[in-house]
């Protein structure tokens, strides 16, 4: 089947595909750094392991660096405990919103009951995701077909 296609020929499309592919990553990542290179405002710097000037400029900077690890460290713990409580909230709304129309809630009793499971999770009120999670019961909601709550109406749950 593949009998009209040489070894020769075959590396040379791998070659122009892998060439494709890197140019197109480093054009769509690094476009900005590229320009700066090009324009001579920057210049390439390779560091290998026998230069001395680069280990002391790295000791230096794990040294100034510490403190702002530590703070980071416990930004990405926080980050990552609410990131937790938004992904057991949005699997507890599912299966609310679902349960509930089933049960064919009114929408004043579906929104007490969205309020109080909301309030379960405070870490999450006052996180960026507090936007996504009400267009989240939004479009929940309009899947099916329980009761229409706008936008605004989604975010007065969380008060």
């Amino acid at each position: 089947m593949f009998t009209n296609i040489s070894w020769g020929n075959y590396i040379i499309v791998v070659i122009l595909l892998l060439a494709s592919w890197y140019l197109f990553v480093g054009f769509r990542f690094y476009f900005d750094e590229l320009k700066e290179v090009i324009s001579g405002k920057r210049k390439l710097q390779f560091r290998g392991f026998e230069n001395p000037s680069y280990e002391g400029s790295k000791s230096e900077l794990n040294y100034q660096e510490a403190p702002e690890t530590v703070s980071e460290q416990t930004y990405l713990a926080e980050f990552d405990t609410t990131f937790q409580d938004v992904d057991a909230l949005v699997a507890r709304l599912k299966t609310f919103i679902a349960d509930a129309a089933k049960k064919k809630l009114v929408k004043k009793e579906f929104t007490y009951y969205l309020q109080l499971l909301l309030r379960e999770f405070p870490s999450v009120k006052n996180s960026p995701f507090n936007s996504s999670i009400s267009e989240l019961i939004v479009s929940e909601c309009d899947k099916l077909e329980l009761i229409n709550l706008t936008q605004k109406e989604a975010e007065a749950l969380w008060e």
